[in-house]
């Protein structure tokens, strides 16, 4: 979204209101609320301490990248893979050329990208650990995530409940 970039602060102070005067005769903003978290403040800070557009949607989209290998790193240790084979999936995984299809144009959906390793690990340690932490955790991701893009996030979600499919049916055996 360009009016990200070029004035992160007057969007932010847009979207809590469902209703922009500011466009034609007045509308209802499109997906403006979804960038409330994370993208927006990240944009919002990134102005604040002067860094040039191209620096801070670079660095936004290394964030991303950096992000979905930490996951599937968090995921290959909830799984308890050698830390060689991790290492070298979470290399796979973050640097993969998917993010070239979206990085240019619309890198927020890759926020689900990089949502879906974490959810998986974070649903696998809530069904072996009791308590809320892993739980809340996974709605932190959620909130994270999938704040622009509901069908990304669903696609993602499809993923931990799987897994949880996959967990009572192996514990009926």
């Amino acid at each position: 979204k360009t009016y990200l970039y070029l004035d992160p602060g007057r969007l932010l102070g847009r979207a809590l209101s469902r209703w922009d005067p500011h466009v034609g005769l007045g509308t209802v903003p499109h997906q403006q609320i979804g960038y409330l978290w994370p993208m927006g403040p990240y944009y919002w800070l990134m102005e604040q301490v002067g860094t040039p557009d191209w620096i801070a949607q670079r660095l936004w989209v290394g964030t991303i990248m950096f992000g979905a290998g930490a996951g599937v790193l968090y995921l290959g240790r909830t799984w308890r893979w050698r830390p060689e084979a991790a290492a070298a999936a979470a290399l796979v995984y973050g640097l993969s050329p998917y993010v070239l299809t979206l990085s240019a144009r619309i890198s927020v959906i890759l926020l689900a990208f990089t949502g879906l390793p974490w959810l998986l690990a974070l649903t696998v340690r809530a069904l072996r650990t009791p308590g809320w932490r892993y739980p809340a955790l996974f709605g932190l991701t959620v909130a994270t995530v999938g704040s622009v893009n509901a069908t990304a996030l669903l696609l993602v979600g499809i993923v931990p409940v799987a897994w949880i499919l996959y967990a009572m049916w192996r514990s009926t055996e």
